[in-house]
């Protein structure tokens, strides 16, 4: 994998700065979460405590610097199970997805778990995860390294046969016309949904299209432009979706209020500057007036959907509170099937983040009731 961190002399001096500092203060996080009565939540375990604290940390020096996640076209470590989709013909892209000039639907590589799909293989017999990376529209890349362990969850767990994670591309600062805001991860999203569908020719009804944290958020906005245009150009509705810790507005994250406000705070590892860093980002040249469209928030702007929904949400994380509010809009509209799942006592997207934190168990069962609704919906 390509290194995290995108060199600058003065990037380098803040990494020096920043480790420092937080070496300096891990001796007081064991002391004050060695007992449960120090930790943000007492049912946290020591290394869910050490480490929430920790990942708080290192994502709120990321943003300060804004790392970034190099995004090449090449195998790298995943050798044949990684591969390169092209965009579609432009008359699937419409509406939204056609909404800036200067964003087009462009090449985006992909991550086969657990190998990529023989064409030989019946497609018929298989269930794919068509599955969007979180990281607030500015990290990540569906690769091995960051998206494996929640893919080996959902093959162990949800019934899926195979698990397929595009690297969209991701959103930048400062703003400009090539810093890829809305809708490019939208257009690749709706590229890698296509793929399936035309080159693989997988039956619609045998896919789950899923996504955590901003990957959540693009799911949404799928399925509402598949709800909107999809008669129109020609694209069923998925047989079914999983959204982990969704990301369902992004206008309270443009400044640090939202965060500090939240009761959840001290109990999930999400930094301000973080998602600050993210909804900008994601905005682009448009603006933060730009969050207010229904593809990029979708708080309090429920749709129909023809596919059936999973959203599973932390008890602990920040986003609890508008995952849930979000769910129940939702499954009020008349002819959706939405059910709203809580893992009680557990932090933001803990199927992308507990190789690092230690919520096993609690992910197990996540991805334990995703199989079993999975199961109930299929014989609907």
């Amino acid at each position: 994998m390509a290194p995290l961190i995108t060199y600058h002399p003065f990037k380098g001096i803040y990494v020096l700065l920043a480790a420092s500092l937080e070496l300096a203060r891990m001796p007081l996080w064991v002391v004050k979460y060695v007992t449960s009565y120090g930790r943000q939540n007492p049912k946290y375990t020591f290394k869910q405590a050490f480490g929430t604290r920790f990942l708080y940390a290192f994502l709120q020096h990321v943003a300060a610097i804004q790392f970034t996640t190099p995004l090449p076209l090449t195998p790298g470590a995943e050798k044949d199970r990684f591969i390169t989709i092209s965009p579609a013909s432009s008359d699937f892209y419409k509406g939204p997805l056609d909404s800036n000039p200067d964003v087009k639907p462009t090449t985006i590589g992909a991550t086969w778990y657990p190998a990529a799909l023989s064409a030989s293989v019946d497609k018929r017999n298989v269930t794919v995860v068509l599955h969007m990376h979180g990281g607030a529209f500015v990290h990540g890349d569906g690769r091995t390294e960051g998206t494996g362990y929640l893919a080996s969850q959902l093959l162990k767990h949800s019934g899926a046969t195979h698990i397929f994670c595009p690297q969209y591309r991701l959103s930048t600062l400062p703003a400009s016309a090539t810093s890829n805001p809305f809708p490019a991860a939208l257009q690749d999203t709706l590229t890698s949904y296509l793929y399936l569908l035309h080159t693989l020719q997988i039956p619609a009804a045998n896919i789950i299209i899923s996504g955590d944290s901003a990957g959540g958020n693009l799911i949404l906005s799928l399925l509402r432009y598949i709800s909107d245009h999809g008669a129109d150009v020609g694209i069923p509705a998925a047989g079914g979706a999983f959204l982990w810790s969704p990301w369902v507005d992004l206008r309270d994250s443009t400044t640090d209020n939202f965060s500090r406000t939240n009761s959840n705070y001290s109990t999930d590892y999400l930094p301000p500057n973080f998602t600050i860093w993210g909804s900008h980002a994601y905005a682009g040249p448009a603006g933060i007036s730009s969050l207010n469209n229904p593809y990029i928030s979708h708080l309090g702007k429920p749709f129909k959907t023809a596919t059936p929904i999973f959203m599973n949400t932390g008890g602990a994380e920040v986003l609890f509170f508008d995952d849930v509010k979000c769910g129940e809009e939702m499954a009020a509209v008349a002819g959706n099937r939405v059910t709203v799942d809580v893992e009680p006592d557990v932090p933001h997207d803990i199927l992308l983040v507990t190789p690092f934190l230690g919520f096993h168990d609690a992910v197990a069962r996540c991805a334990k009731r995703a199989g079993e609704w999975w199961k109930n919906v299929k014989t609907v």
